[in-house]
Formats: C-alpha cells, sequence, structure tokens
C-alpha cells in the first residue's frame, strides 16, 4: 500500500510538474489544489455533477452569479424584466463581453446553448431541468422539434424566453453559456480542443484521471485574474491528498469527509483551518418500490428515530456539524428553523413503531444493501450497526465507485443510500422540487406524493418571495409528516490554505470563485 501511495503521489507531482510548464514557467504563480474524483465531464452541456461544477463555473457563466454569501448579482445579464404577464423575461446582455475565443458574447450564444440542452442526443445535463418550462423545451426533448420558438434574439443584447408554465426563479438559475462557434469550428469533441466560455479561466487540459488545468482569460469582463492559471491533481485518496500538502504540493485543500476529525484534532494544521457552514441537505434515501417495507411510513419514522445524530455530530464530526431537521438548509432563502420540530433520538418508540407494523424485531424485514461510496463508509457502517442494534434490521454496507454510484441513484437503482444535494442557487425551492417533486429526474429516492408536488408547482408560479417562502414552509411539513426521508447531519466544510494564498476560501456553496486569488 505505501508503495501504491508513493507512485499514485509520484504521478500528481508529475502532472504538476508539467501544467507548471504549460501554465508560463517556473515564474507563473499558479494555484494549486486537489480535485477528490475525476469529473464525470468537462463541457457545459452535459454536465451534471458537483466535481464538474466546480470546475466549470470558473469557465462558463449565467445571466446571473452567486456570492459565497449566497447573494445573487447580475453576471452576463445587467439586468431583466418580466414579459407574457410574468410568464417570460427579456435579458438585456452585459455588452463587450469575450469569450475565450475573443469572439463577442451577443444573444443567439444565449439562443445556442439553451436549444443544444434540449437536443436529445446531446445528452443535455441538470440545466435541463430549468429550461422545461420554456415553450417548445419539451417537443425538442422528444424530438419532435429542433429549435424552441420560447427563445427569441431579439438583437444582438436582448433575447425574450417565454414560458409554457411561470417559473419565477428563472433568472437565477446557474445556465453555462458557450460560444455558439466552437461546435462547427471544433467537431463533436470541441471541448478537449478549446475552451469555450466567458468565466475568469480557460479550460486548457483536462487529462483524464490525473489532473486539470485552467489558464486565466486576461480579457475577462471582471477584471484579469490575479494569478496565471489554477492545476488541479485528480487525487481520490483523502491521506494522499492530505500528503500534498503537507509536502507544500498544493497550496489548498479541500479536506475529505473521512479524515475531517483526524484534521481538525492536530494542532499542527490549526492556523491555517478554514470552516464555513454547507448549503447541502443531507438525507436517508428510502426507496418504496425497491423494499417492501419502506412503504410503511411507520417503518420510515423508525428509522430515523434510531439515528442518534448528537451522537454523530460530536463522534463522527468533532462537533464540526449541525443538526438538520427539514430538507432546507440555513443561509438558503426560504429557511425557517421553527418550521418542523427537532427530530429525536428515541429507540423505545422506533422499536414500538416496529411492532404496530407488523414487523417486531426486525421479524419479517429482508436483509437490504445501505449503498455509497468510500467518503461514506464510516457513516453507513454506523447506519447499519444502529439499525440493528435497535430495530433489528439486517442492513449490508455497500461501498460503490462514486460515478455509479450516482448514476445508479439517478436510474432510481438504489433502495437505501445516504446522499447530499448541494444548492446550485440559494432558495430553498432547489431542495423541495429537485429531490423530492414527483417528475424531478433527481428525485432519486423516487418519492410520489400528490399532495406535495402541487404546493412545489404553486411555489414555482408564485412572485412575491414572502408567499411564496410560506408554500415552502408548508411543502417541508407535508415532506416531514409522511417521513419521506431522514434527514441528517450536515457536516461543515472544512479546508486547509498556506499562509501565503489569500483570497480564496469555502462557502456554503463550494470554493470560493478563484480569480482572486493572491499568491505572495
Amino acid at each position: 500500500m505505501r508503495h501504491l501511495t508513493a507512485t499514485v503521489f509520484g504521478a500528481v507531482a508529475g502532472a504538476l510538474a508539467a501544467s507548471t510548464i504549460l501554465l508560463g514557467g517556473a515564474d507563473a504563480k499558479t494555484f494549486r489544489t486537489a480535485l477528490r474524483a475525476d469529473p464525470a465531464m468537462i463541457d457545459p452541456i452535459t454536465n451534471s455533477e458537483i466535481v464538474a461544477g466546480d470546475i466549470l463555473k470558473n469557465v462558463y457563466e449565467s445571466f446571473t452569479s452567486v456570492s459565497g454569501e449566497g447573494k445573487v448579482s447580475p453576471a452576463l445579464a445587467t439586468s431583466w424584466e418580466t414579459i407574457d404577464n410574468g410568464n417570460g423575461f427579456r435579458f438585456h446582455l452585459r455588452k463587450g463581453v469575450k469569450f475565450h475565443s475573443g469572439r463577442e458574447l451577443s444573444a443567439k450564444d444565449v439562443k445556442f446553448t439553451f436549444e443544444t440542452m434540449l437536443t436529445p442526443s446531446m445528452k443535455g445535463g441538470s440545466a435541463v431541468v430549468y429550461l422545461k418550462n420554456v415553450k417548445g423545451a419539451q417537443e425538442m426533448l422528444d424530438g419532435k422539434a429542433k429549435d424552441a420558438p420560447g427563445i427569441v434574439v431579439i438583437d444582438d443584447n436582448t433575447v425574450d424566453i417565454h414560458l409554457a408554465v411561470k417559473d419565477v426563479l428563472f433568472p437565477i438559475y446557474p445556465f453555462l453559456i458557450m460560444d455558439s462557434a466552437v461546435m462547427a469550428e471544433q467537431g463533436p469533441e470541441w471541448f478537449n480542443k478549446v475552451s469555450a466560455g466567458t468565466g475568469p479561466f480557460k479550460s486548457i487540459a483536462w487529462k483524464r484521471g490525473v489532473s486539470v488545468t485552467l489558464e486565466a482569460h486576461k480579457a475577462y469582463w471582471g477584471g484579469a485574474p490575479t494569478v496565471d492559471g489554477v492545476s488541479m491533481p485528480i487525487v481520490p485518496s483523502s491521506d494522499t491528498a492530505l500528503s500534498m500538502y503537507d509536502a507544500g504540493d498544493i497550496d489548498f485543500l479541500y479536506v475529505p469527509e473521512n479524515i475531517v476529525s483526524r484534521v481538525l484534532g492536530d494542532p499542527r494544521y490549526k492556523a491555517e483551518l478554514i470552516e464555513s457552514p454547507r448549503a447541502q441537505a443531507r438525507y436517508l434515501g428510502m426507496n418504496q418500490s425497491l423494499y417492501a417495507p419502506f412503504k410503511d411510513k411507520r417503518v420510515r419514522e423508525a428509522i430515523s428515530l434510531s439515528i442518534d445524530r448528537p451522537g454523530m455530530i460530536k463522534g463522527l464530526y468533532k462537533g464540526a456539524a449541525f443538526q438538520l431537521n427539514g430538507q432546507i438548509t440555513p443561509g438558503v432563502a426560504g429557511f425557517d428553523p421553527k418550521n418542523v420540530p427537532p427530530l429525536k433520538f428515541d429507540p423505545e418508540r422506533a422499536k414500538k413503531l416496529l411492532v404496530e407494523a407488523g414487523l417486531p424485531g426486525g421479524k419479517g424485514m429482508p436483509p437490504v444493501d445501505i449503498q455509497s461510496t468510500e467518503i461514506f463508509k464510516d457513516e453507513i457502517t454506523y447506519y447499519a450497526n444502529q439499525l440493528k442494534r435497535v430495530l433489528g434490521m439486517e442492513v449490508n454496507v455497500k461501498i460503490v465507485e462514486r460515478g455509479t454510484h450516482i448514476k445508479q441513484m439517478n436510474a432510481g437503482e438504489v433502495a437505501f443510500f445516504p446522499w447530499g444535494w448541494t444548492a446550485d442557487y440559494p432558495d430553498g425551492l432547489y431542495y423541495l422540487s429537485q429531490m423530492w417533486y414527483g417528475p424531478s429526474p433527481y428525485n432519486r429516492a423516487r418519492y410520489k406524493n400528490p399532495d406535495y408536488d402541487r404546493l412545489i408547482e404553486k411555489a414555482q408560479a408564485t412572485a412575491a418571495d414572502a408567499e411564496r417562502y410560506k408554500i415552502y414552509h408548508e411543502a417541508e411539513r407535508v415532506l416531514m409528516a409522511d417521513w419521506a426521508t431522514a434527514p441528517l447531519p450536515i457536516p461543515a466544510v472544512v479546508a486547509l490554505r498556506k499562509p501565503n494564498v489569500k483570497n480564496v476560501t469555502v462557502t456554503p456553496f463550494g470554493y470560493s470563485p478563484f480569480n482572486k486569488i493572491q499568491i505572495n
């Protein structure tokens, strides 16, 4: 094992050295941070997972951006207004914005990006969910049309979006708008050849399984980045990543959860440690169509009552976590800490519920796998042991490679799993509509409740914030009264930063933007 770790370490160090040369030699100021996994993709059209998203949000931009504090600000659009009695928006694009190719952003790039995402053969990623209400979007997704009449170019700097269903949050959705000329120029593998965004960094190299390298976009409309580039070696091993930080081979480490307690308990790191709350809903998925006992609400409640959340926070996370009682996280619009009662640890009531369900001591419950990735191994082992001890359930721990696990969850093929859903935009509807709304492709537990779905559709059409938040609260209460899920503790985001690196930190939404980083 030591030899293997050394080999991986050496390969990554080689990649780092190569990227420094690529970015301009020994004098280049390159920010170095490790990625915990190979991104599943590197293009804005198919983007659909968090590792790729952390990279691409420095390369591509949307109408608006979100600050580390969760504040929405104009980005590629300087302003917008409603049209069609609230069933659409007119966006006024920022003038003078340059793509990495040197071409200027125009409304036709917005139309091209959206229609490419909606073209079935292009396998659009998570942003397709945000486009589904555009007039003509469904016809494109069904392969019945080649363009969407709801996306109208008015002039070079103005684009109208007409909606078939009112969607008041459309302006803050995190689209990744791309240069419309590159596909025709470079072919289907264009993303391996050129960078097509307007963001502060260009994507210049993705060596699968080894590293990702970004180069500063000197003509960035928000001002040239203060570093020449970013080098991100791919380091799945938490131990290797920490060794690289200790050796000075990376400047910044997003500490993997399975070594957070070790880092927090080591005084060597105290001066370089930074923490942030996390805008991520943690939950146990219980797919009722794959494991029959989950159809009984009493079983779902019994599972929640069997989890000692304060004990987990103290033991697994050294106190660097907080209890989540619903599905909207603190700091996100619509959060109300008093909306649902605190979750309890009550083994005796849990046992009684199983008796009432005709499953005393777990008798009659078939064994079930609890599945997740290596980084969750300690956590799912805890759940398996706890459910056996309290309820008598036979729960087997199953570790799966991350990409496979995500694919299986999205296909609704995993019966029992813990996972997290990080907010792409700072509004509670993100969690409620994507994780638990019946038609959502990211409803990974395949939960169905018509009353809940009606509330989500009502919220999407309600422009007034205060009125919309009341609907969120009602939906959250419906969700928890039905024990659709068992919310789990949310660990804080923990990172290590070298003293010579400034203006980069972790926020509830992930990394802070890289363009303000300073290396002394």
